[in-house]
Formats: C-alpha cells, sequence, structure tokens
C-alpha cells in the first residue's frame, strides 16, 4: 500500500531509526573534500549506521586502509552518539563537519537542504554524545 502521488513524483519511505548521510554535490569520485556532510535522524525507534570512508580510488581498503565512523540513535534518551572513528588511510579528512537533521514532516525532507539543521557539530574522531532538544508541539 502507498500513498497517490502524480506520475512526476516518486515517493521515498525512510524507517524509523533510519541515519541518513548525505554529501555534497559532486561531479566525479575524486572530487573532494566530502565536507560538510548532512546527517538525517528518522526518529521513532533506535537506529544504528556505519559511515565507511576510503581512498575512493585505490585497492588500499583491503589492506585495511579504510575508516569507520559509527552513528548511534537512541529514540528514549533522544541522544544521537558518534563514535570514536576506527581506522586511518592515507588523505583522510581529519575533521568533519556535520549538518545535523532530526527529520520532521516539514523539516529535513526533499532532496535539498530545508531551513536551519538542528545541530552543526565539528567531529575531530573522538566520540560525540549530542542530545536532541525535543520541540514543544504547537497546541491546536
Amino acid at each position: 500500500m502507498g500513498k497517490s502521488v502524480p506520475i512526476d513524483i516518486l515517493p521515498l519511505y525512510v524507517r524509523a531509526g533510519s541515519i541518513l548521510p548525505l554529501g555534497p554535490v559532486v561531479q566525479y569520485s575524486d572530487e573532494k573534500p566530502d565536507d560538510p556532510l548532512e546527517v538525517r535522524i528518522y526518529t521513532g525507534t533506535d537506529g544504528h549506521f556505519e559511515l565507511y570512508e576510503d581512498e575512493d580510488d585505490t585497492y588500499h581498503y583491503e589492506k585495511g586502509a579504510y575508516s569507520i565512523i559509527p552513528f548511534m540513535w537512541n529514540e528514549r534518551g533522544q541522544i544521537l552518539t558518534i563514535g570514536d572513528r576506527q581506522g586511518s588511510f592515507p588523505g583522510m579528512l581529519k575533521k568533519h563537519h556535520f549538518q545535523i537533521y532530526f527529520v520532521d514532516i516539514n523539516h529535513g525532507t526533499g532532496v535539498k537542504e530545508e531551513g536551519e539543521p538542528d545541530m552543526r557539530v565539528t567531529y575531530s574522531g573522538k566520540r560525540l554524545i549530542l542530545k536532541h532538544k525535543i520541540p514543544l508541539k504547537k497546541e491546536k
């Protein structure tokens, strides 16, 4: 079952708890840097995601030249944890700038950025614990 939409619109359904990273628009894979990175958090349940990075154009990852940055969303505590970076590779970004969006019906949806991110953080490879401040619901 889906939603009725015009023929020129393709709906994309995202499961609650999903963590979706979106990089800047690039024309080819060697175009760097991949920063800032937009991270969309689809609240509703706990979620986990691992951001994998490598050199893009070699097979050095087969010998361990890559990094992983874990993201964990805790729904009950409304906490996003960006874990310690694991691994490294030549030329990797030492710092990332993440723009965090907690997706709502009118915020953080669509292909383009919509409004200001909920948080802007600089990540240097060490764990960050970020508390989402839940906006008050407007009474009708």
